[in-house]
């Protein structure tokens, strides 16, 4: 496998700034690759959707897809729906790691935190460089300088063994920053398992040094979230067709309660009742 890897990089990079970093992955050596297509290695068979079709909010999230389609849009509306005012977040983290180290942002998406980035996921989305199980990375052990997952950890039925393998694949001192949620509704993608308090969070992450963890989206955009599920809710009278209507629109509505996020994130009591919260730690 690493020897056809090392063939073929020319051809399975998305961007020339990735390659150096891709020079420097060394992959398991009994690791299978089920395909190559589009530039993407899959190292598990092709999951399908990315959402459970029988889910109560497959609706939303046929939607999500179609709009993942075009990363940047979806960027800019994920963005203007969810304004985070936290100083630290996934771009800060990188801004001082130089191209060419290796950086795994795992659960990526449609996103590109930056072109050098290797972007990981369960689906094929733009932008992603290997469809993989992020409970079981394809990659040997202390490969990566840093490693990034916003809004992914609820999501993996065993957040345990992501932890471990982000610990397992980081070199000493190498960098994990995470977000996940805390005060926020139901969302599958393509299911949804848990919620982290900031203590949580900091205990799911004790084998790591703490840097910093706080706030990522706060107390107003919860409110936007549960206010949008509660009126659809009451107004859609039991039909899952309707409540995921009333949702898209009760969620539109509220999106100016976010934006009080601005004020309300320097009370330290916000973080009672914060939409998700950020954990940057480094490997001891």
């Amino acid at each position: 496998m690493q020897d056809s890897f090392n063939s073929k990089m020319d051809t399975l990079i998305h961007n020339p700034l990735q390659k150096t970093a891709f020079q420097k992955l060394i992959f398991k050596k009994d690791l299978q690759i089920f395909n190559v297509k589009d530039k993407v290695i899959y190292c598990v068979e092709e999951l399908g959707a990315s959402f459970d079709k029988k889910s109560n909010d497959a609706f939303v999230n046929k939607i999500k897809v179609f709009i993942k389609k075009s990363p940047k849009i979806f960027s800019f509306i994920y963005n203007l729906m969810n304004p985070s005012f936290a100083k630290t977040n996934a771009k800060t983290v990188v801004n001082d790691i130089p191209v060419g180290k290796v950086i795994l942002n795992l659960g990526s998406g449609a996103t590109s935190i930056r072109p050098d980035v290797i972007n990981i996921d369960f689906y094929p989305f733009e932008n992603v460089n290997f469809v993989a199980d992020i409970a079981d990375l394809p990659f040997e052990d202390k490969v990566a300088d840093v490693v990034i997952s916003e809004c992914v950890l609820e999501h993996t039925p065993d957040p345990e063994k992501v932890v471990s393998e982000i610990y397992r694949v980081l070199k000493p001192k190498g960098l994990v920053y995470l977000v996940v949620p805390f005060v926020f509704s139901f969302h599958s993608s393509p299911y949804d398992f848990y919620r982290w308090s900031k203590m949580g969070l900091e205990e799911q992450f004790k084998d790591f040094r703490k840097i910093d963890s706080g706030i990522h989206f706060g107390s107003g955009n919860a409110l936007n979230w549960i206010l949008a599920e509660y009126f659809a809710t009451l107004f859609s009278f039991g039909f899952n067709m309707l409540h995921q209507i009333f949702y898209i629109f009760f969620m539109i509505l509220f999106v100016p309660l976010g934006y009080l996020d601005f004020f309300l994130n320097k009370i330290k009591t916000s973080e009672n009742i914060a939409s998700h919260i950020y954990f940057l730690g480094q490997k001891r």
